[in-house]
């Protein structure tokens, strides 16, 4: 049923909207005087007493019988004296004509608000949020970095709500304030109320009574002032509500804020796709992805499509803060171009607040408040005013927030960071700025190696993990720019990068060689530390390499008269041997020496593991076991997950040597089957060539290769080339599949790898897989073919012995 409307004269009433307009032009009516108006207008031409007046005006409220005299006062200057007649000591009577209508209301104000707008796309749980604060609170900042759309969703949530507010909504883009004009002045200008001396007293007055929605868009750069005007109105007015865009809270009385993330990666396809006609999803992942799903580089992207296509955007896309300039040069604003939008918001920062933003563009992924004060902070900044800085960043929007790591953590989206490594440029500080980001992670993981040996490895991990792409630059930048710093970084960070050895590798090896060509006056410490990492970095999956390095770091630690890194090194530097001998057994004497029952699990771990594979070398299969036994119990005692999962992995493998391959294969399975640590490459590969080892030797070929065809998946193909120790069960499932040749190519493979890395003798179990091969082949192939083969496989890259080898 639609809702009464009436016109009289020139006039035409909504009551159920609270509009009263006057040849299509709002006239704005206070609130009392409104529903004075309907009353008479419902009732027109009939007598209303004044009692049945004030009940209805001032419902609840005792007033004296002259304040319904002022409003009745009120209406008879707008509307003409003779519409309203006196009746004396009765009331009044409606005098027009008034006829009552049910069409179409016509449309109302909306203050600027644009008629046509685009679809938007997604934020619909956004949208319903902003309506409910908008509901319960009178002032909403709607805080996000630029281009992220804010002005999108104040424009959408205004036009939905334009007939719920009888004053209607308004629209005042603050970027439009004419030079040196207050706020509350061009909101009044906006609004079309007339100038006066104190212009906030009067948009104040002028409100007080009226029930409308303003919008102020883009209040960043008048912050405090437009805080001011906010304040006020929440304290003057009752029904006006008020939303604000800005990259940073008001921090205004009655103020709540609403942040706004990027676009879900769905819904930033979707927006591709809809602005630009193309629907290649998985091309338009990669683009959203690289544009941190910012609406704004969106649209501007989509504009692209046209004439470089899905490929050529994405082809182009590090050129972004070019590449998504304007189309039209003529035509120049703030908001239709990326790189505009980004000047804008950093042109509003302090100086210092700058500088902070740019040298955070040396942070390749989040960071954390305490390694953002140890690479910002020097004589200048000390780390209290970085720490603020930062957080003023993010108030405006322009640093975001990790908030699903168990510590807060905060990155520059990428496309920030692009603009910012540019100001960095511009500055001419982008070299210090890097060797700050290097020496401030070193003094962090200076920190980070003390507590690694302490602190439960879980909470540790979940600490620190998230720094690994920052030290994957930093030591990359290091290694050209700063041999000491880089060596000391890589050192104290090796805790961390332990399970991806692999990453870690061509740093290690790249500074050694750089070290053995320099003098550099590196201290002793520094580098004991630096080669026991390297130890680590090369063991098992080149022994000699780990032997070397182990041996360097030992006669270093000697030296300082440091017992625990000694104890380290001479256990790494045993257990790189891979099997039993006077040198291995001549070390691990020289560290139970050393050895303090006192220290941490991860540090006892690794000697009974040690001394584990030697008794497992020379058949002491119960002694190796109780040694695996008690690792698995000071582990589960010291909290060290690492050490207990790796002492189960070997008690799988142990239980094969022995003799026993179902409870090989069924301890493996367990592990296999339990939640990984995607981390732990090196865990994980073990646990599948292992697993792969004992099914072949068991006979359960079908199982052992779906295993292996299991590993790309789990590992990725870069980690597949660590698998060349399990390269003999690989071959043997080749064998029995009827590739003959290939196993004995993969034989000579295997050979190679095993004499390259260092270990001239192979483990038993790995062993017995070579003894199966040679039988194997020795019935299927002649010697000299099989000799052949083998020399093809010595020449083979390990890259494609690895790729063939897992085409099963």
């Amino acid at each position: 049923m639609s809702t009464p409307h009436y016109r009289f004269g020139d006039f035409k009433l909504l009551p159920a909207e609270r509009l009263l307009f006057r040849r299509g032009s709002e006239v704005a009516l206070t609130a009392r005087a409104f529903e004075l108006l309907v009353a008479f207008v419902e009732r027109a031409g009939q007598l209303l007493a004044k009692d049945e007046l004030l009940k209805r005006v001032w419902a609840g409220v005792v007033v004296e019988e002259n304040n319904l005299a002022v409003q009745v006062g009120t209406l008879r200057k707008l509307l003409g004296a003779d519409a309203i007649t006196t009746i004396p000591g009765f009331g009044y009577r409606f005098a027009l004509p008034v006829l009552d209508v049910a069409a179409a209301p016509e449309p109302t104000p909306h203050g600027r608000l644009p008629v046509r707008l685009p679809p938007l796309i997604g934020r619909e749980d956004e949208l319903r949020e902003l309506q409910a604060l908008l509901r319960e609170h009178p002032a909403v900042t709607l805080c996000g970095g630029p281009g992220v759309g804010k002005t999108r969703l104040a424009q959408e949530l205004a036009l939905r709500q334009r007939a719920e507010h009888a004053d209607g909504t308004w629209w005042v883009d603050l970027t439009l304030l004419r030079d040196d004009e207050p706020v509350a002045a061009g909101v009044a200008r906006a609004l079309g109320l007339p100038p006066g001396p104190d212009p906030l007293a009067l948009l104040a007055a002028k409100l007080s009574a009226v029930a409308m929605l303003i919008v102020l868009d883009n209040a960043e750069h008048r912050a405090a002032d437009v805080a001011e005007v906010v304040t006020t109105l929440v304290q003057h007015t009752e029904r006006v509500s008020l939303l604000i865009t800005s990259q940073l809270p008001l921090h205004a009385q009655g103020e709540r804020v609403l942040r706004l993330a990027p676009l879900p990666l769905p819904d930033a396809v979707r927006l591709l796709a809809t602005r630009s006609g193309e629907a290649d999803a998985t091309r338009a992942e990669e683009i959203c992805a690289a544009l941190d799903c910012n609406p704004l580089a969106i649209e501007l992207a989509a504009s692209r499509v046209d004439v470089l296509g899905l490929d050529g955007l994405a082809a182009r896309l590090n050129e972004r803060l070019t590449l998504l300039a304007p189309a039209d040069a003529r035509s120049p604003s703030r908001r239709n171009a990326l790189a505009e939008a980004l000047s804008w918001s950093h042109e509003l920062l302090a100086e210092r607040e700058r500088r902070v933003l740019r040298r955070l563009a040396v942070f390749p992924g989040s960071f954390s408040l305490e390694g953002a004060a140890l690479v910002l902070s020097n004589d200048e900044l000390p780390a209290a005013a970085a720490v603020a800085s930062v957080l003023a960043l993010v108030e405006r929007s322009l640093v975001s927030v990790d908030r699903g790591t168990a510590q807060r953590r905060y990155r520059l989206l990428e496309t920030m960071r692009l603009f910012a490594l540019d100001k960095l440029a511009a500055a001419d500080e982008t070299a210090l700025a890097q060797a700050r980001h290097c020496d401030g992670l070193g003094w962090l993981f200076d920190d980070a190696y003390e507590e690694s040996w302490r602190l439960p490895h879980t909470a540790w991990k979940a600490r620190y993990e998230p720094e690994l792409p920052g030290l994957w630059a930093a030591l990359a930048w290091g290694q050209e720019h700063d041999l000491a710093s880089a060596t000391a970084l890589f050192g104290a960070a090796a805790p961390l990068w332990m399970p991806r050895a692999f990453q870690a590798r061509p740093h290690a090896l790249a500074l050694a060689a750089r070290l053995a060509d320099t003098t550099a006056n590196i201290p002793t410490p520094v580098l004991a530390r630096f080669w026991w990492a390297c130890a680590r970095c090369h063991s098992v999956v080149h022994p000699g390499l780990a032997r070397e390095a182990a041996e360097c770091a030992a006669r270093l630690y000697r030296a300082l008269g440091d017992e625990r890194g000694e104890y380290l090194a001479l256990v790494e530097y045993a257990f790189n041997w891979r099997v039993d001998g006077p040198e291995a057994r001549a070390a691990l004497a020289g560290a139970r020496m050393l050895e303090n029952p006192a220290w941490p699990a991860a540090v006892l771990e690794r000697g009974l593991t040690t001394e584990a594979v030697l008794h497992l070398t020379s058949g002491r299969h119960d002694d190796a076991r109780r040694c695996y036994q008690t690792a698995l119990e000071v582990c589960r005692r010291g909290g060290y997950d690492a050490g207990m999962a790796r002492a189960r992995l070997n008690l799988a493998d142990g239980a094969r040597a022995a003799g026993n391959l179902a409870l090989a294969v069924e301890l493996g399975e367990t592990l296999l089957a339990e939640p990984v640590d995607a981390s732990d490459l090196i865990g994980q590969s073990t646990l599948m060539s292992n697993l792969i080892g004992a099914l072949v030797a068991q006979g359960n070929l079908d199982r052992a290769r779906e295993v292996a065809r299991e590993c790309p998946r789990r590992l990725g193909r870069l980690a597949l080339d660590d698998l060349w120790v399990g390269l003999d069960s690989l071959a043997l499932l080749h064998l029995h599949g009827g590739n003959a040749a290939l196993a004995a190519c993969l034989a000579g493979v295997a050979d190679r790898e095993f004499e390259a890395h260092g270990q001239m003798q192979r483990q038993p179990n790995e062993a017995a897989d070579r003894a199966a091969l040679a039988a194997g082949l020795a019935l299927v192939l002649p010697a000299t073919e099989i000799e052949r083969l083998a020399r093809d496989g010595r020449r083979m890259s390990l890259a494609d012995a690895m790729r063939a080898a897992f085409e099963l």
